[in-house]
């Protein structure tokens, strides 16, 4: 999730006719704003914090136009404040994301001050993995890999599979905590496969981890509204102004903390 760059554009259009009319002095309404991209990984230093700036909706936007290299950024997490550091486009913290803490981010910039808070989540426990095999139809079947955590009503979830490092997830799901079964338990689901044998299948996921991400909960206000204004699915993509944000005050944008847990687990 590291260096994901946050563009905020609005795209115009003018119809041409045949006669051509030169249009000056025209002038839109703009408020001048930080937008702000920070994800705290518990376990990581806090880093790569991007600060830009909106631009007018008649100018062209350029990373260097938007980029924000000389504001104050400040992080408190209750016992210490740290003044951040600029260098290569990103502002960066000497403290690490702890799991369980409570961070508050302020911004300085001009005239303009943002904020936002966000908490760390505690890593997911979790140890059997269940597989489910549907017949699609004769000689093929499709597998659905779950398992069942105990959720935090603080937190929301994701899932994937992990291969070489790389994560494989459905960012489209997101798991909350009153989705949870009677029982009290949160089945989430990290892939569905298919292949022509279901030994085969199961010899497959035992070569993968599982992986499962889980963010504060601040972050399901954004997932439900992240395509309105015809944002792209990118958690930092192009995006309207009904956008739940977290960031207040003269800004915009997300200040974020999350948690991977990645391991092997028994197949059922």
């Amino acid at each position: 999730m590291k260096k994901i760059y946050i563009v905020l554009s609005l795209l115009l259009g003018f119809g041409l006719s045949s006669c051509e009319e030169e249009v000056t002095s025209v002038t839109l309404p703009y408020r001048e704003q930080l937008v702000i991209r920070a994800v705290l990984q518990a376990g990581e230093k806090i880093e790569d914090i991007r600060v830009e700036r909106t631009i007018p909706p008649l100018e062209n936007y350029t990373v260097e136009k938007a980029l924000v290299k000389d504001a104050v950024l400040i992080i408190e997490d209750g016992e210490q404040f740290d003044t951040l550091t600029y260098k290569n486009g990103f502002y960066n913290s000497k403290l690490t994301a702890q799991p369980g803490k409570l961070y508050k981010l302020y911004a300085y910039w001009k005239q303009h001050k943002a904020y936002g808070e966000t908490i760390v989540p505690e890593p997911v426990s979790f140890d059997n993995v269940f597989v489910e095999f549907q017949k699609l139809f004769e000689g093929y079947y499709k597998a659905s890999v779950y398992t069942y955590i105990a959720p935090n009503e603080n937190y929301v979830y994701t899932a994937g599979i992990s291969f070489d490092n790389i994560i494989y997830g459905n960012y489209d799901e997101i798991y909350t905590y009153s989705r949870r079964t009677s029982d009290n338990k949160l089945k989430i689901y990290f892939a569905y496969v298919g292949g022509n044998d279901t030994l085969v299948l199961k010899k497959r996921l035992n070569n993968y981890k599982f992986v499962i991400l889980n963010y504060d909960k601040q972050y399901y206000d954004y997932f439900i509204t992240r395509n309105n204004g015809n944002s792209d699915d990118d958690i930092f993509g192009n995006v309207g102004s009904n956008v739940r944000w977290n960031i207040k005050g003269d800004g915009i944008g997300m200040f974020i903390g999350s948690n991977i847990v990645a391991k092997k687990a028994k197949i059922n």
